[in-house]
C-alpha cells in the first residue's frame, strides 16, 4: 500500500500544529513547518543541519553544526513531542509524521499499516519516505501545496521561510509587553552560568554542595533550558526589530545596567548578579540547599493569599514531572528601565517560562488580568508559572498566579 499523498501529509502537519501542545514551541513549530516545506520540493531528502539553523531558527551564516547543538536538540525534542503527540491527541488520527533519527525529513506513513509507531523511527520500505520520493510532485502540483503550506504558517503564527524574509505583523500581545525593551537600546540578557566544582569528568557540583576534595572552580557552563530561553528571546526581539546583547552572569557588570534594561535568565543560585537585585515581593526561588529538609528545589511564596500554598515544589522526576517558573517584571536599575526576571526552579522550568513569555496566547492572559490595553504600559508583576515536563520538554504552560507588585509605573 502507498504511503499518504503529500496533500496529506501537510493536513496532518496542520492537524498537529493546531494542538496546543505545540503552542509553546516556536522552534519546534518552525523546524516541523520548514522540513515539510523543503519535503513539497525534495520529497525523501534529508536536509542539512546549516539550513535548518540559518533558514527555520534564524541563526546567522557563521552557524557551526560541530560546535552548536542546537539543531540536533530541536529536532531531538520534536521526535519526542510528536510521538506524545500520537499517544495522546493524536491516537486516532490515520496520518502518522515522524522525523527519521539520524536525518531530518518529513515522512509520512498510514496508522494502519503497522509500518510507523510515530517515534520517528521510519523503516523506509515503501510505505512512508521512500515513496513519496519515488514520486515527485509536478510543478503545477508543487505551486498548490506550496500555497497549501503558506495558509497553513500564517494558520499557525507564521515562521521562517527564510532569514531575510518580512515578519508578519505581530499580536499586539507580543508588542505591547515587549515594547518598553525596545527603546532607546536593546536589553542586556544575563544568562546563568553558575560557578561549578570539579570537571565533567570527575562531576560538577554547585558550591553549596561541594567539598575542597571536589576540584576546582569552572564557571564554563549553562543549563540546556537557559542556552533555549536565550534562544527564543533573542528571536523575539529580533522579530521585533532589535538585537539582544546577551552576557553571561560571570562577565556582567552593573555599569552596564545604569542605561539598560535588563532580562536575567535563570535563578539567582545561578545567576550571581540576580543575586544582588532585592528579593521579589510575592515569588522567590529557594533553592535545593534550603529548607524544608528533603524536598527539591521550589517556588517560595512569600505572602501566600487564600487558597495559594507557601511552596510549589517540583517534583523529583525531572524528565516527566511537574516544574514552576517565575517571571516577574520590575523596576530596573534607573527608574526609567525595567529589569525582567524569568527564573525556573530547574533549567526546563527556565526553558518554558521564556517560551510563555513570547506567546501571545499568554500574554493577553496576563494583560487582560492587569487591565493593560493594546499599546499601554505594562504594570510591574510577578507571575507563578507552572509545566508539565514530558521527555524532557516543559509543555501545557499554566499561569497560577498574577501578583501586580506595588512599584507600578505611575499611570500604569
Amino acid at each position: 500500500m502507498d504511503g499518504p499523498a503529500p496533500e496529506e501529509v501537510l493536513a496532518q502537519v496542520k492537524r498537529i500544529l493546531a494542538d496546543p501542545g505545540f503552542s509553546t514551541s516556536d522552534p519546534m513549530r518552525n523546524v516541523l513547518l520548514y522540513l515539510a516545506t523543503h519535503g513539497v520540493e525534495q520529497p525523501g531528502k534529508s536536509v542539512k543541519e546549516f539550513e535548518i539553523a540559518t533558514n527555520a531558527l534564524g541563526r546567522g551564516d557563521d552557524y557551526d553544526p560541530r560546535s552548536d547543538s542546537t539543531v540536533r536538540v530541536v529536532a531531538s525534542r520534536l521526535r519526542s513531542k510528536l510521538a506524545e503527540y500520537y499517544t495522546q491527541e493524536g491516537a486516532a488520527d490515520p496520518v502518522i509524521i515522524s522525523i527519521p533519527k539520524g536525518a531530518y525529513f518529513v515522512s509520512g506513513s498510514y496508522r494502519h499499516n503497522g509500518h510507523s509507531n510515530g517515534n520517528g523511527n521510519g523503516n523506509g520500505n515503501g510505505h512512508g519516505e521512500q515513496d513519496t520520493a519515488e514520486k515527485p510532485a509536478s510543478p503545477t502540483r508543487r505551486t498548490v501545496l506550496a500555497a497549501a503550506l503558506a495558509a497553513i504558517a500564517g494558520a499557525a503564527g507564521g515562521f521562517w521561510f527564510g532569514r531575510r524574509s518580512t515578519q508578519p505583523d505581530l499580536p499586539w500581545q507580543l508588542t505591547t509587553f515587549w515594547h518598553e525593551f525596545l527603546e532607546p537600546d536593546p536589553p542586556i540578557v544575563v544568562y546563568s552560568n553558575p560557578a561549578f566544582h570539579g570537571t565533567t569528568a570527575t562531576g560538577l557540583k554547585l558550591p553549596a554542595f561541594a567539598r575542597p576534595s571536589d576540584g576546582p572552580v569552572n564557571d564554563l557552563y549553562s543549563g540546556s533550558g537557559e542556552v533555549m530561553a536565550v534562544r527564543d528571546i533573542s528571536r523575539q526581539l529580533s522579530r521585533l526589530g532589535v538585537d539582544a546583547r546577551v552576557k553571561r552572569a560571570q562577565l556582567f557588570t552593573w555599569d552596564d545596567a545604569e542605561s539598560s534594561d535588563l532580562i536575567f535568565v535563570g535563578g539567582q543560585e545561578q545567576n550571581e548578579p540576580m543575586a544582588q537585585l532585592p528579593k521579589l515581593e510575592k515569588f522567590n526561588l529557594k533553592p535545593e540547599s534550603q529548607g524544608p529538609i528533603g524536598s527539591p528545589g521550589a517556588v517560595q511564596n512569600e505572602q501566600p493569599g487564600p487558597n495559594e500554598a507557601r511552596y510549589y515544589v517540583a517534583s523529583e522526576d525531572q524528565e516527566n514531572g511537574t516544574e514552576f517558573a517565575i517571571a516577574a517584571l520590575t523596576r530596573g536599575v534607573t527608574p526609567d528601565k525595567r529589569i525582567l526576571v524569568l527564573a525556573g526552579v530547574r533549567t526546563l522550568g527556565t526553558e518554558g517560562v521564556a517560551a510563555a513569555m513570547c506567546n501571545p496566547t499568554i500574554l493577553a492572559e496576563i494583560l487582560q488580568k492587569l487591565g493593560v490595553a493594546p499599546g499601554k504600559p505594562v504594570p510591574s508583576f510577578e507571575a507563578l508559572f507552572e509545566f508539565r515536563i514530558r521527555g524532557g520538554a516543559p509543555l501545557d504552560p499554566k499561569l497560577c498566579i498574577l501578583y501586580r507588585r506595588k512599584d507600578s509605573p505611575a499611570g500604569a
